[in-house]
């Protein structure tokens, strides 16, 4: 009970950060880093990590562009433990850069077996 309670306010519950090598790109280049996982206050089931490529354009809904990476797991992070897992996502080649009006990001979703989800979110800058 008291688990679920902490998990509800996401109060040391495990994370998910993506580590890039870069955050500018070329369209048709290669992202390459890593997935960090972080334990919380106590061992948590894995079920999936996923992350999307998206467009967020002024003014309107986030677009997803293609899904990037979803990992499947059934693992078990331990209480205060970290995993690494290893990520690389090839950028579309027909991509416009990025501009005041659009902007572009991968969008990390962690997803453990009670359906507790937590979310990481990195910018990206298109050049041409």
């Amino acid at each position: 009970m008291i688990q679920s309670l902490l998990n509800l306010f996401k109060i040391g519950s495990p994370k998910v950060d993506l580590v890039l090598q870069s955050h500018q790109i070329v369209p048709g280049a290669i992202v390459k880093g890593s997935f960090h996982i972080y334990g919380g206050w106590l061992p948590q089931k894995i079920k999936r990590l996923e992350c999307d490529f998206v467009r967020e354009a002024k003014d309107r809904k986030i677009e997803v562009i293609a899904p990037a990476a979803t990992v499947l797991m059934s693992q078990t992070i331990e209480r205060k433990g970290k995993r690494e897992v290893p990520f690389h996502y090839q950028i579309p080649e027909d991509l416009p850069p990025t501009s005041h009006a659009s902007s572009y990001r991968l969008q990390t979703k962690i997803v453990f077996v009670d359906d507790v989800k937590r979310f990481d979110h990195d910018e990206l800058v298109v050049i041409n």
